[in-house]
């Protein structure tokens, strides 16, 4: 099997442009500049996601947290409730049978 490789003018002019465009000194001062500055664009990105993380956390909270104020205070409040409600229905339980009683005395 042969194969060949035919190269046509606008490629050698591209090729040879693309050398001479890597050896200026701004474009190797540009490539130093990006060598050095892409870390560090990335590590500002590493620390400021954190960041805009915990905002976004903190700010869909403070969304939600109207939604969410009545089921929140419930939940703590339900133990008291619950004791307030043992500790009245002896009380109301003993009310309502003194008042059956006078209702039957005073029905006789």
């Amino acid at each position: 099997m042969n194969a060949t490789l035919t190269w046509t003018t606008g490629y050698e002019a591209a090729a040879y442009a693309r050398r001479n465009e890597n050896g200026t000194v701004a474009a190797r001062a540009k490539h130093a500049l990006m060598l050095v500055g892409a870390p560090l664009i990335g590590l500002i990105a590493v620390i400021a996601l954190s960041f805009v993380g915990l905002g976004v956390l903190v700010w869909v909270a403070i969304r939600a947290l109207p939604k969410r104020v009545k089921d929140v205070a419930l939940f703590f409040a339900a133990p008291f409730i619950g004791l307030a409600y043992a500790i009245a229905f002896p009380v109301i339980g003993v009310g309502v049978l003194m008042w059956t009683g006078v209702r039957a005395v005073a029905g006789k």
